[in-house]
């Protein structure tokens, strides 16, 4: 049965989202053997994730006038590019200043296919007139899975990072010549006075960006830290300290592929609200717990109940009258992967004086900042359908 042009493009579109899912959560996944093989105490692996992030926020400060200038379809053949070897590098790193440079290289290349591969989702999805946002994401999710399980396959068997990353990479470059003839091509829109204008936004998109900002620097804090928690603080091994990204993205992937249904069935506030419920729940068990298997499953229910806000944040202040999708969705990106990016190494720096189980409880306490905050929800307005 010949596949239909759109399935095509989506198929190709979802390779180029797998893709940063599976390099970042390789890089996570083996962060105690790179902490081991580098020599780096909790302070300098918070440098590290910092330079990670910097490197990183200047792609997607930038990605805009990089994509305006030379398109989407240039910039992610070339982030996407850049991506395959920034990442074994940080596997050859033998102290924690090379680890930090091949760190920022890799941020850069992360940073420039993020934007470049959501510039083409969305292309993607006014070309076809067809939503396929939510099934790219859950791409992103997917390859987070699989590098959680190859990272805990790879350590069991104690092979270094840098050949787990190598052979992982050069398996998923194998289908690169496949989906890079079908990147779309950009189209030229004009720019509206509206869209060019540096007005302030309204109180509910900056108040969305701002729980989009907490659920990220959440979301962000399991990725780069829970593995190491489990590693340090709850006796695990390191084939079992692997699997924390990899519960966490397949939950998330799973909520994701279900979460317009649910929108349906139980309403945004009640969704919203009940998942950060369950994700300051789920935060308080790890970090009282001392089985790792409880951990596991506790940081399953985050992933879970975390899933769903991002979507429902970027749909409620795309909706919001008087203001572009452009301008929410602006606003919304940059304040959420701010949280991303600088919360995460942050609690590097409480960690070394603390102790990482103390500067997690930063995290338990964002979850109840995000649950209250989801009351805004409850009278947000939506635009007219």
């Amino acid at each position: 049965m010949k596949l239909s042009e759109f399935t095509v493009a989506r198929a190709a579109c979802a390779y180029f989202f797998l893709g940063p899912g599976l390099a970042y959560g390789m890089l996570t996944s083996r962060l105690p053997a790179l902490k081991i093989q580098t020599g780096a105490d909790e302070m300098q692996i918070g440098l590290i994730l910092l330079c990670l992030g910097l490197a990183a926020l200047v792609t997607l400060l930038s990605g805009s006038w990089l994509i305006a200038r030379w398109g989407s379809r240039t910039m992610l053949r070339l982030g996407s590019a850049a991506l395959l070897p920034a990442l074994p590098l940080c596997g050859l790193a033998a102290t924690p200043f090379h680890l930090g440079l091949a760190c920022g290289l890799f941020g850069l290349s992360v940073g420039l296919t993020d934007i470049s591969m959501n510039a083409q989702g969305i292309q993607l999805e006014r070309r076809h007139r067809s939503p396929c946002m939510s099934l790219l994401h859950a791409s992103y999710s997917l390859g987070c899975v699989l590098a959680s399980l190859t990272g805990a396959l790879f350590a069991a068997l104690e092979i270094s990072p840098f050949i787990h990353f190598s052979c992982i990479l050069a398996l998923y470059a194998c289908l690169r010549p496949l989906a890079v003839p079908r990147i779309l091509r950009d189209v030229a829109e004009e720019r509206t006075a509206r869209e060019r204008s540096s007005r302030i936004p309204p109180f509910f998109i900056m108040a969305c960006g701002l729980l989009a900002m907490c659920t990220y620097a959440a979301e962000g804090s399991a990725a780069e830290w829970g593995s190491l928690l489990l590693f340090t603080a709850k006796g695990a091994g390191e084939h079992t300290s692997a699997l924390v990204l990899g519960v966490f993205a397949a939950s998330t992937a799973l909520f994701r592929l279900i979460g317009d249904w649910l929108r349906n069935r139980v309403g945004d506030f009640r969704l919203a609200f009940g998942g950060s419920l369950l994700a300051a729940l789920a935060m308080g068990v790890v970090l009282a717990s001392p089985w790792p298997g409880l951990c596991l499953a506790g940081y399953a229910c985050m992933g879970a109940g975390l899933s769903i806000i991002i979507p429902i944040l970027f749909s409620r202040a795309g909706t919001y009258p008087g203001v572009t999708p452009g301008e929410a969705s602006a606003v919304i990106s940059v304040l959420a992967y701010s949280g991303l990016l600088f919360f995460p190494p942050t609690l590097g720096w409480i960690a070394h004086r603390a102790g990482l189980a103390n500067a997690l409880l930063a995290v338990f306490a964002l979850c109840w900042v995000l649950c209250a905050g989801t009351l805004l929800l409850r009278t947000g307005k939506r635009r007219p359908s």
